[in-house]
């Protein structure tokens, strides 16, 4: 492996690993909010905080990378660059997500059954951004173990989809849900579905990596 390559995967890993702890922070914000957002305000807003903070890190990673090795492009090595520029775009899913969730009273009939999606739904995108910073890793020394991932990350994908679908049809179909407190959960949901297809994205062109 050629020295640019080797620093750039270097930094990708580094961020792959604030893309999993925006994600996990999404996934505490989510459970304290659950618990009520009243009464959590103050801890809402520090991880909040923090997931911009870290959002800011990861862009400094992006700046430095482009600005380091703008040539890689004409060394064969465009992909890297568009890969980089992809996960950081990822970040931007979460952080509006949480902007999103205090939008959301819930309360009354189908409150924990709702809660419940959410989680199934946040908690398998964790899985696929765990997986997805393990082959960011094994980018440097391990194709089999990124092709193996990929393809993990290909199935889960689907999982969420069939998660989130079965999620519209539970909002669409009680009756008694607000409209304007559905159509806010709607958009919520479609920020997390839209989250694991970017994570998916990657996929493909990780694969076009492994052949350079």
């Amino acid at each position: 492996m050629n020295k640019i390559k080797e620093e750039i995967i270097t930094r990708l890993i580094e961020h792959s690993r604030i893309i999993y702890s925006v994600i996990s922070d999404m996934a505490v914000y989510f459970t304290t909010w659950a618990e009520g957002y009243e009464s959590n305000k103050d801890n809402l807003e520090k991880k909040k905080n923090k997931m911009q903070l870290s959002e800011e890190d990861g862009d400094s990673i992006k700046i430095q990378l482009i600005k380091e090795f703008s040539e890689a492009e004409a060394q064969g090595m465009g992909d890297y660059m568009t890969l980089v520029l992809r996960m950081d775009n990822i970040i931007n899913y979460p952080l509006e997500f949480v902007d999103m969730l205090p939008k959301i009273k819930l309360e009354g009939t189908g409150d924990k059954e709702i809660k419940k999606r959410y989680s199934k739904l946040i908690n398998k995108i964790i899985k696929m951004t765990d997986v997805l910073k393990s082959t960011i890793k094994s980018l440097r020394d391990n194709p089999e173990v990124v092709f193996s991932n990929t393809t993990t990350i290909h199935e889960m994908e689907n999982e969420v989809d069939m998660i989130y679908r079965q999620f519209l049809e539970y909002l669409y179909s009680n009756e008694d849900l607000d409209i304007r407190i559905l159509l806010r959960i709607r958009d919520s949901i479609v920020l997390l579905e839209q989250l694991s297809d970017r994570i998916h994205d990657l996929t493909d062109l990780i694969r076009v990596l492994l052949y350079q």
